[in-house]
């Protein structure tokens, strides 16, 4: 019997003798076959030892069954034999009938939380709205073509992006699934992203700086005070949004590791023109004494309704096309126009340091930082307005 080392453009190219029948074995999974019949049917198999006895136990016909799918399978049948279980017969298992958000919310407790910083990002795109009909059902008995179709109304609906970090979380969810053999394989295995992933490079000129930092006087509180503090910062919107006061002390902004990429507290000094912002804040009523900083509800919750606010900020300043995430670039580039080291530049950002760094340099950088944010400071006031000194508005928005 010929061997090869399958794939699936070579299952797919290879052809029928007008003969006899071919069998192929895979390389790279020794155990599967391909038996190609005169009439082109394609079928997968897989040879197990059954009481001592060679066995072919035939998975699906290509290309109903993939590649990955038989491989999947085959060593499947392999680990069913070997723990002495006849892969004829149900595994004993309760695995098998876990539903999607039953294998969600275990990937959540046993994976994501314990090692991702992302972990509610994560968890919001494998239960969004669209994946809602796929609750209750049983992960082994969802199909490729169910995904296909929650990916291409996300398409549809005109918001691609969602649609990539879904199927790209999908895959990590389902190759987890797989490593812990709660499913034979992945369903997303062979789909293509629906969009290409363009990379932002958006940096604001000027005149856009400049009519922003204007336009966030006019926006009600919190939220205007919210977006100077990304402007004077450059920290992340998450970092910035939900901000506590128990994490200020003094001209010294420290944010916690849990909130940061890093595995280490990162701290920011802060400009005159942020202190003056959280100064404003501070003299608003407080229902939590050390609770969120940005908060329409004294302090219990972080506000966080960005999208109408950014819309509102869009119109007032006349300035469209741009995200929260592109200040942050903007704020780098600005650094590094002003004449600040790419070096330290970097520690204001918090941006990831080669491993050697990491390990040996456990400077801090404080008032490397603080130099260079006041530089900043001072080119956005010269840039903007100033500071404008008006009475703040609670949002009920």
């Amino acid at each position: 019997m010929a061997v090869y080392p399958f794939s699936d453009r070579w299952v797919s190219s290879r052809q029928p003798s007008a003969n006899q029948r071919l069998d192929f074995a895979d390389r790279n999974c020794p155990c599967l076959h391909l038996r190609i019949t005169p009439r082109g049917i394609k079928t997968f198999s897989a040879m197990v030892r059954v009481n001592g006895c060679l066995q072919r136990r035939t998975l699906g016909r290509y290309p109903a069954i993939g590649l990955a799918e038989a491989r999947a399978a085959t060593l499947a049948m392999q680990r069913a034999v070997a723990e002495g279980i006849d892969p004829r017969e149900p595994r004993p298992s309760a695995e098998a009938s876990l539903t999607y958000k039953q294998l969600v919310e275990r990937y959540r407790s046993l994976h994501l939380e314990p090692n991702t910083r992302s972990a509610a990002d994560i968890y919001g795109s494998l239960t969004h709205g669209s994946l809602r009909h796929l609750f209750t059902r049983s992960i082994e008995g969802i199909r490729k073509a169910e995904f296909v179709g929650v990916l291409d109304g996300l398409m549809t609906a005109g918001t691609p992006q969602a649609a990539v970090n879904i199927l790209r979380r999908l895959k990590m969810l389902f190759n987890w699934a797989v490593d812990r053999d709660l499913i034979a394989a992945n369903p997303c295995e062979r789909i293509r992203p629906p969009a290409k992933t363009v990379e932002r490079d958006r940096v604001l000129s000027d005149q856009e700086i400049a009519a922003i930092w204007t336009a966030t006087h006019e926006l009600p509180t919190p939220f205007g005070e919210m977006y100077r503090m990304f402007l004077l910062t450059g920290q992340r919107r998450s970092e910035v949004s939900t901000m506590r006061w128990a994490e200020v002390t003094g001209n010294v902004w420290t944010i916690p590791r849990e909130k940061v990429k890093k595995d280490r507290p990162h701290t920011v000094p802060l400009t005159p023109s942020a202190q003056d912002v959280l100064a404003r804040l501070s003299r608003l009523p407080r229902l939590v004494e050390d609770g969120f900083v940005f908060t329409t509800t004294g302090g219990a919750s972080a506000s966080s309704n960005f999208h109408k606010v950014k819309c509102e900020l869009d119109r007032l300043s006349d300035v469209t096309g741009w995200t929260i995430h592109d200040i942050r670039r903007t704020v780098r580039s600005k650094l590094a126009e002003l004449g600040v080291s790419r070096e330290v530049a970097r520690k204001v950002l918090n941006h990831e340091d080669g491993k050697v760094d990491r390990i040996y340099n456990r400077h801090e950088y404080v008032s490397e930082k603080r130099e260079a944010l006041g530089r900043w400071e001072t080119a956005l006031l010269r840039l903007g307005a100033g500071r404008q000194e008006l009475s703040p508005r609670i949002s009920r928005t």
